[in-house]
């Protein structure tokens, strides 16, 4: 019992992250903004011949999309939503777009924490804004304090529906190593994943743009 436990709160930590989408029609029925407003979907689908699902989260706000765009990228108040993340950083910059960025997953002890080294690709349109993010583990040496995990694949989109509405969409994969049972990961990614999303959503909701510098 004691093992199976550990391995359940194992993967709610690497399920919680992220690190760091498809996407789903409004409704006509959504009348009631509240509704819409409160609404999050969860989704597990299979990613190519992987036994680990592909999650997917969408979501709509009535706050701008320029406004999710600097929340979603203020990686300093990631670990306040994604519970998990112990840390981010900023390994260099290639340009406006492109950085290399280094994750850091909070494990239990006994357990090594888990270390992400993913590039950030972020493309700008008049209604979309996207974000992907890939393995890049290559390109920094693994270091002996952490468990690398090289597999690696995420996006967001961030679409303006109307001028009041927007849609927020997230995808995520990853391969979790260390001898991970798929069916308990996979198991434990909806619950965990919507009480992050939650408390994303409610930061967005709290923002402004007068937070942010750029």
């Amino acid at each position: 019992m004691k093992y199976h436990s550990k391995m359940l709160t194992i993967c709610f930590l690497l399920a919680s992250m992220l690190i760091l989408s498809g996407c789903v029609a409004v409704k006509k029925q959504f009348e009631n903004p509240q509704e819409v407003q409160k609404t999050i979907q969860v989704e597990l689908s299979q990613y190519k011949q992987s036994n680990f699902k592909q999650v997917e989260v969408t979501f709509f706000t009535h706050r701008p999309k320029e406004l999710v765009f600097r929340v979603l990228s203020n990686i300093d108040q990631t670990p306040q939503w994604f519970k998990r993340v112990k840390s981010l950083e900023v390994l260099e910059v290639y340009n406006n777009q492109q950085y290399l960025l280094r994750t850091i997953i909070n494990i239990p002890w006994p357990f090594k924490d888990r270390e992400l080294i993913t590039c950030v690709d972020t493309t700008f349109e008049d209604v979309v804004t996207k974000i992907d993010i890939s393995s890049c583990s290559d390109r920094i040496p693994e270091d002996d304090q952490y468990l690398r995990l090289p597999q690696v694949e995420s996006s967001w989109t961030i679409k303006k529906v109307t001028d009041s509405l927007v849609e927020v969409n997230y995808k995520t994969w990853l391969d979790p190593k260390g001898n991970i049972p798929a069916f308990i990961f996979n198991s434990e990614l909806i619950d965990s994943t919507k009480t992050d999303f939650k408390k994303l959503k409610q930061i967005i909701e709290k923002a402004s743009l007068d937070q942010f510098s750029y």
